[in-house]
């Protein structure tokens, strides 16, 4: 007796290729269907958040209306924090004087971002405290030099009205 009959004593029906192939086509074109009649839509805004003099190290400037916080970082870089949590509605509110930031917080300021939702909270540069384990999300920030020697801060918002 061969191998093959040894570890295969049952022999497939012949029409099981033909299904598996039809049963694969059929995925396949209901997957492409899918995609073409309910594409996925990125929304990229460039937000102008102002002259760069107004921000200083550790100091957080908020936009409620984007739900955008932008920090100055000790080596001269802006960060912007997303404050839209990933995966649900809420919008994390700032709150400047909460003594549980300095767990986080360079050299132990105040401050942290709560979600109210699920009482979540991180620190002023975004990073998770409790109640989460990802940081907030942390958009692009720019220069963008103007022709009267000014500079402003640029921020590229990922869908803004989500």
């Amino acid at each position: 007796m061969s191998l093959a009959r040894r570890l295969f004593p049952a022999a497939a029906p012949g029409s099981l290729g033909m299904t598996v192939l039809f049963m694969f086509t059929a995925v396949s074109l209901f997957a492409i269907f899918w995609g073409r009649t309910n594409p996925v839509t990125i929304e990229v805004v460039k937000f102008d958040a102002g002259d760069v003099r107004q921000f200083a190290v550790h100091k957080v400037v908020a936009y409620p209306q984007q739900h955008l916080y932008i920090v100055g970082m000790p080596d001269g870089r802006l960060r912007a924090i997303d404050g839209r949590v990933e995966g649900s509605d809420c919008k994390v509110e700032w709150l400047p004087n909460d003594d549980r930031g300095a767990v986080r917080n360079p050299q132990g300021l105040p401050g942290i971002y709560r979600d109210p939702c699920s009482g979540a909270i991180w620190s002023f540069e975004g990073n998770a405290i409790s109640g989460a384990d990802q940081p907030l999300r942390t958009p692009v920030v720019t220069p963008d030099d103007r022709p009267d020697g000014t500079q402003r801060v640029q921020v590229e918002l990922v869908n803004p009205s989500r």
